[in-house]
Order: C-alpha cells, then structure tokens, then sequence
C-alpha cells in the first residue's frame, strides 16, 4: 500500500498524531509500514461498515430492498439505466427529486427503499416514513408545541423518503405542513416518493390547485419522474396460486394494497 493511501486513510479516520509522525516512526522499526497501513485500512472499512448500519436504523425502514432484487421484466418500460444512475446518490448532492408514480403493487415501494438503502451506503443521511405516518408526526408535533424542533430534524435529513402519498387523503391542517416540509427542501436537500395518483389528480390529496401545483412544482423542476404500469405483483401471485382476487374491484385508497 502506497504513502498516500494510507495517509488518506488516517485523515478519513481522524487521526492527525499518527499523520503526523508515521513517517518518524518508521525509521524506529523494520518495515512496520505494510502492517501499519493494513491496520488503519481494517479500522478504516469497520468504521465505514458500523456507519452504514447506524444510518440503515435510523432511516426506520420498513423491510430490506435492494434494487439488485427488483425484477425489472415486470417494469418493462422502466428506463432502466437511467434509474440506476440515481443508486450512486449524485443526484443528492444536487439537491434533485425523484417521483415514482403509478398503480399499487407495482414495485414503487421495494425502488424506493433500494433508493434509500444505497444513500445509506454512500455515507447520506436518510428517513422513511410513509405519508401518514409523516403527517401524523408533524400534527402531533404542532399540538405539543414541537413543529419547529420537529421541522429542524428534518432539515438534517440528506433523503427524505416519502411513500404512498395519494392513497390517503388529508385534512387541510395535515396538508399544509406537508406544504411546507416539501418547500423547505426545495433546491437544499432532496426528496424521493412513492405516489398511486397522476399529477393531475394531485387535487384529492391537497386542498387546492394552488397547493398541488405548488407542491408538484417543486418536486419536478429538479426532478426525475419514473412510471410504473402493469398489474399489482401481489395480485399476480395471488392469481398464479389460484386465489380468489377481491381486492381488485377496490379503489387503491381503501383496499389496503400496498405499493
């Protein structure tokens, strides 16, 4: 291993001391060199791996994905080359967004995990919440006189994963924060969200088109918007293993399907 490789492993793991004085030491002994830089790199990749645990936990996730196990077959008409170049997490460096929108069951939630998964590998700050369960957070969060503590852990959020908006719909007051979570992000820090609802019909979740077009603005003007189409997998399974399909004549708001 090279002198620069192991001084960038010794300022990665915050060490200065031994920065500074490897190369004295060295002179005191008989090629330590290799041993020493095998050493930090060890303590330098456990560190990184510890990392990429605390920051899966504290994502709260509800279940493990990658997108190495998403059957892009089903998604045909994914591009799919263009979605993998949002698992190298550049596009949160650029403050950018990314959409997945379309029917229940079609493989949105298992991306959008995957999508917060990799950022946690690549060191970014990440929370999932589906949009209930954010929207409760900050109501509770305002009646306890809270919002602002609550809206400053948001804020230091790198990716803020936001599922099944649309399947729900909200009274004004939930809304409104909503609001104005998504336009504190815009253009500081990025957003990722799963949705069963068209833009267009962005009405049933916000209380006016001034709202939803704010809203969908600011999502999509340093975005990436991804389609999903095709039939529920879960209902595919469920015919393959000769099951009745009730659930399919329900509206994706209430037969509890997920994405």
């Amino acid at each position: 291993m090279s002198n620069a490789l192991l001084e960038h492993h010794l300022r990665s793991l915050r060490l200065p001391t031994m920065l500074a004085n490897y190369r004295r030491l060295i002179a005191e002994h008989s090629e330590p060199l290799s041993y020493l830089a095998d050493l930090a790199a060890l303590e330098s990749a456990k560190r990184q791996e510890n990392g990429v645990k605390a920051r899966i936990a504290a994502a709260r996730f509800p279940t493990i994905k990658t997108i190495e196990a998403f059957d892009f077959s089903l998604q045909a008409q994914l591009p799919k080359a263009k979605l993998l170049e949002h698992f190298d997490g550049r596009f949160v460096d650029q403050h950018r967004n990314v959409v997945f929108t379309g029917p229940p069951g079609t493989g949105k939630s298992h991306c959008l995990v995957a999508l917060g998964i990799a950022a946690c590998t690549r060191g970014y700050r990440v929370r999932f919440a589906t949009a209930a369960e954010l929207l409760m957070q900050l109501i509770d969060a305002k009646k306890s006189g809270t919002l602002q503590r609550t809206f400053r852990s948001l804020d230091r959020i790198d990716l803020l994963l936001i599922d099944e908006l649309g399947y729900i719909p909200f009274e004004r007051e939930a809304t409104d924060l909503l609001f104005n979570v998504i336009s504190a992000r815009y253009e500081r820090s990025s957003i990722a969200l799963t949705t069963n609802l068209p833009f267009e019909k962005w009405l049933q979740v916000f209380p006016d088109e001034m709202a939803a077009a704010a809203v969908i603005d600011r999502l999509v003007h340093h975005g990436t918007v991804f389609q999903f189409a095709g039939q529920s997998h879960r209902l595919r399974q469920r015919k393959g293993k000769g099951g009745n399909t009730p659930l399919e004549s329900e509206s994706p708001a209430t037969s509890g399907v997920n994405s």
